[in-house]
């Protein structure tokens, strides 16, 4: 499906093919088959990207590791009827997976690519039995289920679309002087090497690049400029991203490192406590059991609170968000602010009560459904503020990850570091740190630690992903200082209309949405695949409808005559 040949003007320009992307891409498709009869034309269809492998992103394809599980259980990833569709692709390959685990060599099957073998071992029983809901899947194989259904929607759609897919680095955004759209990459200065005009564009290039690991070069260094540069720096003993050019290069790379290194100097330090965190606690198991490497953790409070097992017979209480909603439902205004701090304070009560996980499950339920009882102005609020500090409380964590850091914990080769890290400094090829002690702007949590010699082999950027305002895309520097696209009042995502329209003929689908709010909804966190797919349906009926009217327009418009 792939084509170096690019037609000058595309009717539609997806910029992006991750889960985002890709779900636009299928919604789109759909949309135009239920309006085929309105077309005049087939519809032009191009999907850029500048990795090479679409449909998956970064989550779902080679940049993460086949060790790479989803963050929530199979159940809470899909909505009913997505769900379906996925476990019956998996049941389609329940054989394989469980012929390898017998034998122990590796199928000539495209499973190989998406998962490793210790994790069919774990679950064996849970697999051979059906049980794939309360699974942490390796995300791989969703990259692969979702590859499969844009081959079939493509295909089906051949009669009145005309899909493309091209590999090209988009770095800058603007509008011609008849409303289309530009998208352009430049070689350099007056130099474009790709250039394509959209009648319209999905914006879904996903989320900013990670958090800068503050990074300076020592004295004793010998070659400080190489120590400082972007990417993996594992010269120096620094990790800046994870993914970069993949996990399984990273942990590579670190075995390498760690295995020139005295045993006694074998510590990583990993920075944060974010789904990355967890990533690579699970994808360095091996690594650290086989190097005999220790882990610790630098979080601003220690242990989070959410990287705990479920408790036997633990159950939620929350006395006060009842009292909260209680007198919402009987007509008294509910504000963002008190809303937040109720949670906060149930959060606090489930910490020394022990029943942290329950009372989160319960709590991340009450405050979507809280939107309702919401003004517009308090739904903003929600949107730009409140969303945020909230979604930061009611994290949640599980699976394989989980059980390799409970039991690292409990062998002692994980501990933990509360404080902010501040600023990594190599010198004599080891990576000396300086923390900020713990701020207190949080609910207290464990800190199971002693701190360390501030003097690592490895450090590990954990951090997350800059907000859309701090952010080094080049893309997204280019738009907003243009003024092409505006950021949201939370820095976390673009301002939009009502139609999700960043500015004329630019839709926004994915994790820029955040800071959003219309109607009765408000958009703080646009990662999960199921919020994604919530939204996909309706941006891609407004872009289709657009397009029609275009369409439509065009038509009417009298041709000179010769």
């Amino acid at each position: 499906m792939m084509s170096s040949s690019v037609p000058y003007l595309t009717d539609i320009a997806i910029l992006g093919s991750g889960a985002s992307g890709t779900h636009g891409l299928l919604k789109i498709l759909s949309r135009i088959s239920d309006n085929r009869a309105s077309l005049l034309a087939p519809v032009r269809i191009t999907v850029i990207d500048r990795d090479r492998q679409f449909h998956s992103g970064l989550p779902y394809g080679h940049r993460s590791g086949r060790s790479s599980l989803l963050i929530s259980e199979l159940q809470h990833f899909l909505p009913d009827r997505e769900l379906s569709a996925f476990i019956a692709w998996l049941e389609q390959r329940r054989e394989v997976m469980l012929r390898w685990a017998i034998e122990g060599s590796t199928p000539d099957s495209p499973l190989a690519e998406a998962m490793e073998i210790e994790w069919i071992l774990r679950h064996e029983d849970d697999i051979r039995d059906g049980r794939w809901e309360r699974l942490y899947l390796p995300r791989r194989l969703y990259g692969q289920h979702l590859a499969e259904l844009v081959t079939e929607a493509v295909e089906t759609a051949r009669d009145f679309a005309d899909v493309e897919f091209v590999h090209a680095d988009i770095d800058e955004i603007t509008h011609t002087e008849d409303g289309d759209v530009l998208l352009s990459q430049h070689d350099g200065p007056g130099t474009t090497r790709f250039e394509i005009h959209a009648r319209s564009l999905l914006l879904a290039i996903g989320s900013p690049p990670v958090k800068e690991l503050s990074v300076v070069a020592g004295e004793h260094n010998a070659s400080p400029d190489s120590a400082v540069t972007d990417g993996v720096r594992l010269e120096s003993g620094i990790i800046a991203d994870l993914h970069e050019p993949s996990l399984e290069h990273v942990i590579e790379r670190t075995w390498a490192r760690l295995d020139s290194l005295p045993k006694d100097q074998r510590d990583i330090l990993l920075v944060g406590g974010n789904a990355d965190a967890l990533e690579f606690i699970l994808a360095s198991h091996r690594l650290r059991r086989a190097t005999a490497s220790r882990l610790h953790i630098l979080c601003s409070r220690g242990r989070p609170h959410y990287w705990h097992h479920d408790r036997p017979g633990e159950t939620a209480s929350t006395p006060l968000l009842d009292r909260l909603l209680a007198a919402a439902r009987a007509g008294e205004p509910l504000r963002a602010l008190e809303l937040s701090r109720t949670v906060k304070a149930e959060l606090t009560a489930a910490i020394d009560n022990g029943n942290v996980n329950s009372t989160i499950s319960v709590l991340i339920g009450a405050v979507g459904s809280s939107l309702a009882y919401m003004d517009n102005y308090e739904r903003c609020s929600m949107a730009t503020e409140y969303g945020l500090i909230i979604n930061d409380l009611l994290r949640r964590a599980g699976g394989d990850s989980l059980d390799l850091l409970v039991e690292g914990v409990e062998n002692g080769t994980i501990d933990f570091v509360p404080g902010r890290f501040r600023e990594a400094r190599i010198t004599d090829n080891r990576v000396q740190v300086t923390v900020d002690p713990p701020a207190d702007s949080t609910p207290a949590v464990e800190s199971s630690s002693t701190v360390p010699a501030p003097h690592y082999a490895v450090v590990v950027n954990g951090m997350g992903f800059e907000r859309v305002t701090d952010t080094r895309s080049a893309l997204l520097r280019q738009m907003l200082g243009s003024g092409v696209v505006r950021a949201s009042a939370s820095r976390t995502g673009l301002v939009l209309d009502s139609s999700f329209r960043a500015a004329s003929g630019i839709y926004v689908l994915g994790p820029l949405i955040a800071g959003h709010a219309h109607g009765t909804a408000a958009y703080w966190h646009i990662e999960s695949v199921a919020r994604i797919l919530s939204l996909a349906g309706q941006v891609a009926e407004k872009l289709v409808v657009d397009l029609l009217d275009r369409q439509t327009l065009k038509a009417r418009v009298p041709v000179p005559a010769q």
